[in-house]
């Protein structure tokens, strides 16, 4: 009588969130089903910060060196300020004509006015106290497009294993005192499954005039980022 009280009482607490629930999934077996969910908070301590080169020249070949001449310029900057280069990846590369518009924007038919060369960068900064300063120098060394930077942290899988162990836990803490508030015993678990949530890179927009590149260096902030874990366990209620 009390195991069939217990699995009502939990398919009641279910009705109230997804933390309890109990059914009889195992062959008429009574069991409850507990989520415990683990949470860790980190200090991000990396950033990826992507920038780039933009020329518009009216022949292919000026577009091609002038943009080869800057982007050189931009890696000697940053491998002079201790990037390595293995931090340093070039992330998209294209090449383009462009055509004359009309007043209402309308492209017109002919040949190319001129040609635009683009390539940008990503490059891992190890130390983002140092983010500010390297975004300063590489726009004084002729980046001319902006793209943002992402915080993540060298340690993921670390934190991920401390949020899922925290998260298993949680899961054990919730089964045992749910069988005592109910007067009823956990057998054996009968099955656990894991899931974990790596948050995407703490992406931040940076507003920066070009032209403070030489006056002003911006303060970059890295802020905090989240792990979170859960475990779905199924205990067996003995009666």
């Amino acid at each position: 009588m009390m195991g069939f009280a217990a699995v009502s009482a939990c398919l009641f607490l279910s009705g109230c969130g997804n933390a309890f629930q109990a059914s009889s999934l195992e062959a008429g077996v009574p069991t409850l089903n507990v989520q415990g969910e683990g949470k860790i908070e980190a200090v991000p301590d990396e950033a990826l910060v992507r920038f780039g080169v933009t020329s518009d020249e009216k022949t292919l070949a000026k577009a091609y060196e002038d943009n080869s001449q800057k982007m050189n310029l931009v890696i000697d900057v940053l491998k002079k300020d201790g990037i390595e280069s293995r931090d340093i990846k070039t992330s998209s590369y294209t090449v383009s004509p462009i055509y004359p518009r009309d007043e209402t924007g309308r492209q017109l038919p002919g040949k190319p006015s001129a040609f635009r060369v683009s390539q940008e960068l990503s490059v891992k900064v190890r130390d983002t106290s140092a983010t500010g300063r390297i975004i300063d120098k590489v726009i004084s060394g002729g980046v001319n497009t902006f793209s943002g930077i992402q915080f993540s942290s060298s340690r993921m899988d670390e934190l991920e294993t401390e949020a899922r162990v925290k998260a298993a836990k949680d899961a054990g803490s919730k089964a045992s005192a749910l069988a005592e508030a109910m007067g009823v015993k956990l057998g054996r678990l009968i099955r656990v499954s894991q899931s974990s949530y790596r948050p995407y890179p703490v992406n931040k927009m940076l507003a920066y005039d070009m032209s403070m590149a030489r006056s002003a260096v911006p303060q970059v902030e890295a802020g905090s980022m989240e792990v979170t874990a859960t475990c779905d366990a199924v205990y067996e209620i003995i009666q």
